[in-house]
């Protein structure tokens, strides 16, 4: 069984797997023309989160405000929340940026700070950190 995460240690994992995205690189992808294909240069976040029942309600408030939030910043590609549908305490944010600049400034906003609290011990966070490989 996976214990919940206290907040401090919630952080302390999310920026450790940032700063480990320094050396993942994703390959050039020719599908797509749009502003938003990928250069080799963008990184992508993968973070699976478990809510404790108790919490969902309060969570699935705070998981809006971040994605509203974040979609609004410089160096956002795309910033999805997914349900699991097997299990509707499991979610999954997706998030691609332009670079570790832009990681950087993200995590330092009040608005993810904000919400980092808020996950303290409400919830267990498993990071997922991905190259493109083709």
């Amino acid at each position: 069984m996976k214990k919940v995460m206290k907040n401090g240690l919630l952080l302390c994992a999310f920026f450790g797997t940032i700063l480990l995205l320094n050396s993942c690189k994703s390959e050039n992808n020719t599908a797509g023309s749009g502003a938003n294909t990928a250069t080799g240069e963008e990184l992508t976040i993968v973070a699976h989160v478990t809510v404790l029942p108790e919490f969902k309600a309060e969570l699935i408030t705070a998981f809006q405000s971040i994605v509203e939030e974040t979609r609004k910043e410089t160096g956002n590609i795309s910033y999805g929340l997914y349900e699991n549908t097997s299990d509707p305490l499991k979610f999954t944010f997706v998030e691609v940026w332009k670079s570790q600049t832009d990681i950087d400034t993200h995590n330092a906003s009040a608005h993810f700070q904000e919400f980092a609290k808020k996950l303290g011990g409400k919830a267990d966070l498993d990071i997922s950190i991905l190259k493109q490989k083709f």
